[in-house]
């Protein structure tokens, strides 16, 4: 039932943003290389901004970055996408229109992240069970607001703040920069999701096929990834299968 309601308040407020998306408050149209550098940037400062939060409540430097290398948040990174299209027309309605809509785009964008990351790789990468006014232990009232206050910082501050840096930078070098670091990033997000893959299959039981099986077995045993991603933890309970028919 929670993601039927997820789904029905993101398509309400796309279509409030559709609607509004006219004259001065149209989404930017952007190269693809500023895209990607404004994903890579917001993931930059996402993974920060985690790590923050949870050194102040606990003490503890963790790692908040979704891959293997670098400080990246993909989670942060697509969901700052998704503020500056869906949140750039709810100018035209003021800057509380923005918290309350990216309150409930980010809300309902970690939501559905994290089941889809624990239906792919059965793990748990953030758990809310311990707060208040928490969904399922997938998001909360309080990284609502966090949300909703990094969608106005995002939106009225930083998307330019961004957009003139990159004015500095002649198109082709933008675009040599951007295709060489969308490389690497290729290959992180593909060795990442490949190690999890085989962690998932050696909580099974299975022994490693072949070579590049057995080098992510060397490489990325099972402390090496719960030391990188430290929050991470088994779902509270078994995915449910689907049956046929």
């Amino acid at each position: 039932m929670t993601p039927f309601i997820i789904f029905t308040a993101l398509a309400a407020m796309i279509l409030l943003s559709a609607a509004s998306a006219c004259g001065p408050f149209q989404v930017p149209r952007l190269s693809w290389y500023r895209w990607f550098f404004l994903f890579l940037g917001s993931s930059f400062i996402g993974c920060l901004f985690e790590m923050g939060v949870v050194w102040l409540g606990t003490g503890v430097l963790m790692s908040r970055s979704s891959l293997l290398y670098g400080a990246v948040s993909v989670v942060w990174g697509l969901g700052a996408l998704l503020m500056t299209v869906i949140l750039f027309p709810l100018r035209r309605y003021g800057g509380w229109t923005v918290f309350l809509g990216e309150a409930i785009l980010g809300g309902g964008f970690e939501y559905l992240a994290s089941l889809l990351l624990e239906r792919g790789y059965h793990r748990l990468f953030w758990d809310y069970s311990n707060l208040p006014l928490n969904l399922d232990g997938r998001t909360n009232l309080l990284y609502a607001v966090f949300w909703g206050l990094a969608g106005v910082v995002w939106i009225y501050r930083l998307v330019p703040y961004l957009l003139r840096q990159m004015d500095r930078i002649s198109v082709q070098r933008g675009q040599a920069a951007a295709a060489g670091l969308a490389v690497l990033l290729t290959f992180d997000m593909v060795l990442s999701a490949a190690a999890f893959l085989r962690m998932e299959e050696r909580s099974q039981g299975q022994m490693p096929g072949n070579r590049l099986e057995f080098m992510l077995d060397t490489w990325y045993d099972d402390d090496t990834m719960q030391k990188r991603y430290q929050n991470m933890t088994q779902p509270r309970s078994a995915p449910e299968t689907v049956e046929d028919g």
